[in-house]
């Protein structure tokens, strides 16, 4: 009887080893499953937060932090000292609608020009560096809207020696832009106005694409726009798509914007201020009447 006890004993005192190993083996799998889901989504959230933190532009977005980059000292940065419109006044150029946010322009520009037709004819481009001159063809038959604050703002000479304050790049960046059209070299600077997305659907970000930066406000295309440089990565492409308007590509000059953006982001790493110190000399647009 006391042998068959003891075996009992045994086998129950085995089950439970057994079943004690395969729970641990069991947590084991969930911990390492849960690792693996953890660092994914470490991943894309890097490559979200880069792209979200370069293509947002401020002015009435409250997330200003996002975009604050210091100028470095030989970067052109000028304190607004100019005159808000009313917020909510308009101006309409054919179906395009521009609306002041209440808030300075970086430099004294007013609406664009209400007209009772938005030009669509091609454009042209001149961006004058200092490292040389980049040209490209705008589509204004599909960002008309676009097209035609660029060029106002161009006609003021809102562009001329400014800094272009961002640029990301690298493995973890998934996108490689140059931004540029801030006056104040923060990422925060605007004309006072804005206006709606267009030409979102069915393009691509791929190099000598330009499209424009906004807020996360609805209708906040203001001033500042990205060139990019290199194609984006399979996940920049996705966290890009639909979300910027594209309104050009370039069509020479790709090795001056390779001389502004080989160089990289000052102090290493993806996302942060150019270190060559890329500067618009001037932006000069011409389109066919």
């Amino acid at each position: 009887m006391s042998s068959t006890r003891e075996r009992r004993q045994r086998e129950l005192a085995a089950a439970r080893a057994a079943r004690q190993a395969q729970r641990r083996r069991e947590a084991h799998l969930r911990q390492r499953k849960r690792v693996t889901v953890i660092a994914a989504v470490v991943v894309v959230a890097i490559v979200g937060s880069v792209i979200a933190s370069v293509l947002l532009s401020g002015g009435s977005d409250d997330n200003n932090e996002i975009t604050s980059t210091s100028p470095s000292a030989t970067q052109t940065a000028t304190t607004p000292t100019t005159s808000a419109l009313p917020a909510g006044q308009t101006s309409k150029v054919g179906d395009c609608v521009y609306t002041s946010s209440g808030e300075a322009p970086s430099r004294q520009v007013s609406l664009p020009t209400a007209a009772a037709t938005v030009n669509k004819n091609p454009a042209t481009m001149v961006i004058t560096t200092d490292q040389g001159t980049i040209t490209a063809a705008l589509d204004a038959d599909k960002a008309p809207c676009t097209v035609n604050a660029l060029r106002s703002l161009a006609e003021a000479g809102f562009y001329t020696d400014t800094a272009c304050h961002r640029q990301t790049g690298g493995a973890d960046a998934g996108i490689s832009v140059l931004q540029c059209g801030d006056p104040t070299a923060t990422g925060t600077g605007g004309p006072g106005f804005g206006y709606a997305n267009e030409n979102t659907e069915g393009v691509n970000y791929n190099r000598g694409v330009l499209a424009m930066a906004h807020s996360s406000q609805p209708d906040s295309n203001g001033s500042q726009f990205f060139i990019n440089y290199a194609d984006p990565s399979a996940d920049g492409a996705s966290a890009l798509a639909g979300g910027y308007t594209v309104f050009g590509h370039i069509t020479e000059g790709l090795d001056v914007l390779d001389k502004l953006t080989s160089p990289g982001v000052e102090g290493g790493g993806s996302d942060g201020t150019p270190a060559s110190k890329a500067q618009i000399k001037s932006i000069e647009i011409n389109q066919e009447q």
